[in-house]
This record gives structure tokens, C-alpha cells and sequence, in this order.
């Protein structure tokens, strides 16, 4: 029998404090999966796209413009005190690094967008609908398979073929 590495969880939302640092294109992904859930959701960088402006104009989100410094990381942390998980996202592979090491070393569930080796979580393509909600990860190998996995069981989830 195969191994698996990764365990799939569902997790109460309600409440939960999500903390995702990045305001760019993969970020606007992330936050507006994670919108679609009951999180308290908090975007810590000085330019995001326009969706998440909407989000945050909304009430959705909360914005905090201003940048991880990793000579100060006292901010950040008091930040992401009691935070279910924290998305690392900006266009940095570096500082998404630094990001990781530092919530690690304070038991902090994080996920860099671009290295899921440090990852302490990986964040599954999401299908939902008002009955079911689907997630589903690879095994980091191929992110297209996910991809068109995803997209057929989001088509048989959203027109209900099951």
C-alpha cells in the first residue's frame, strides 16, 4: 500500500485568524479561495490588486500596507499571534523562506507559495457548493494534473452530477 505524506483536514473556520502576506496575483488567488469561508483574514502588504482592494473595501479582509522585515520580526509575529495558519505569497522566494523559518521555529502552520517542501501545509484546489466542499492537493509533481483534476470535480460539484 502506498504511503501518503499529506492527510486532508477540514477545519472549523468560524473565527480562525488567517494571516497572508503577499498582495499580488497568487495572493489574490489564495485570498479569495479562503474568502469563501468564514475566516478572519488579514493581507499584510503595501500593494494589492484590485479584487483584493474589493475584498478589503467590502469589510472581507483586513489590509495591513506595510512589508515583512525580517530584522524586525517582533511586528510579525505579534501579527500572526494566535493565527490558525499563514500564507507566505510575495514574489520573493527568499523572504517567503524567512517567512516560513520564522513560523515554523513558533509552531505556526505556514505554506510558501513556491516551495512546498517548507511547507508545513499545502493548500488544495477548492470545489464547493452549498452542500459539498472539495479539496484536493497532488503530490507536488505535476500542478497541471491538479489543475484538470480540480476542474472536472468542480464541473461535476457545481452541476451537481453525483
Amino acid at each position: 500500500m502506498e504511503m501518503h505524506e499529506h492527510f486532508p483536514i477540514f477545519i472549523k473556520t468560524a473565527g480562525s485568524k488567517v494571516i497572508v502576506v503577499g498582495g499580488g496575483k497568487i495572493a489574490q488567488r489564495r485570498i479569495q479561495t479562503l474568502a469563501k469561508f468564514d475566516f478572519e483574514i488579514t493581507v499584510l502588504s503595501t500593494q494589492i490588486t484590485d479584487d483584493i482592494q474589493k475584498l478589503r473595501d467590502a469589510g472581507r479582509i483586513c489590509h495591513v500596507p506595510d512589508v515583512f522585515d525580517p530584522q524586525k520580526p517582533e511586528p510579525f509575529l505579534h501579527l500572526v499571534e494566535d493565527a490558525l495558519m499563514v500564507l507566505a505569497c510575495t514574489d520573493d522566494s527568499d523572504v517567503n523562506g524567512q517567512i516560513g523559518a520564522l513560523c515554523k521555529s513558533h509552531g505556526i502552520q505556514v505554506n510558501l507559495c513556491d516551495d512546498q517542501k517548507e511547507s508545513t501545509f499545502w493548500f488544495p484546489a477548492i470545489a464547493t457548493n452549498d452542500e459539498l466542499v472539495m479539496g484536493l492537493v497532488g503530490n507536488g509533481k505535476s500542478h497541471e494534473t491538479v489543475r484538470n483534476a480540480a476542474a472536472r470535480l468542480r464541473q461535476i460539484i457545481e452541476e451537481r452530477q453525483y
